[in-house]
């Protein structure tokens, strides 16, 4: 198997990136064509957050052999159809076992998961798995009852553990751009990533469930 088709038997939202042709000139974010000649952004905005992003995810050269890590962000179990059905790549349930046994021919790896599934994916992991937590500041609805769930599991294993350490948890809201599709990640949340992951510049990254591509094109700025 490769990273470019993840094991998801009848499951779910792979998502999908803009195609590229190698011929045409690209914005160096969003990978759309380029009307002007020479130009490397299409934008202000794609080039301002292109610079946020590498700023974010700066990491030193380790001069370390290279690692093959992998992030996963299926549609969560029990969610699927809710969410995704309308994705023209939707196939149903993501099938967590079979992604987890991909998952661990990588050197490091991430999978993103809901709080409620947490106690059905965790028994799932091998020994050695941190579980991490993207806290998201959002106020409480009135029309719950009881807790409300404003954080999501990250469960991750790590390719180096690098000094200094890492914090375990974020605090960042929501993404506010980059599409409608829900689950989306922040910039944020990308080069927490990366810094759990114990990533250097000239590892590789399979983002297994690419949906809007936010993870790919951080991944393309903290390699630079």
């Amino acid at each position: 198997m490769t990273p470019s088709s993840p094991p998801m038997g009848d499951s779910g939202v792979s998502g999908g990136c803009i195609l590229e042709d190698p011929a045409t000139p690209s914005c160096g974010w969003c990978r759309r064509p380029l009307e002007v000649t020479g130009a490397r952004w299409c934008s202000k905005r794609c080039r301002q957050t292109a610079w946020r992003a590498r700023r974010l995810a700066v990491a030193e050269d380790l001069g370390d052999t290279p690692k093959r890590l992998a992030y996963a962000d299926p549609p969560y179990p029990g969610l699927a159809r809710r969410y995704y059905r309308d994705e023209p790549t939707f196939a149903g349930e993501v099938d967590h076992c079979r992604l987890l046994e991909f998952l661990a021919t990588f050197d490091g790896w991430a999978l993103s998961t809901s709080a409620k599934a947490l106690r059905d994916v965790l028994p799932l992991c091998p020994s050695g798995v941190h579980v991490c937590a993207w806290v998201k500041p959002n106020g409480v609805s009135g029309h719950n009852r009881g807790p409300s769930t404003l954080w999501e599991p990250l469960l991750v294993l790590p390719a180096r553990r690098r000094r200094p350490g890492v914090p375990d948890f974020l605090r960042a809201k929501p993404a506010r751009g980059g599409g409608t599709l829900v689950g989306r990640k922040p910039i944020a949340f990308c080069a927490w990533l990366f810094r759990l992951l114990g990533a250097a510049k000239d590892d590789t990254l399979a983002d297994l469930f690419p949906g809007t591509g936010i993870v790919t094109r951080c991944w393309r700025e903290f390699s630079r």
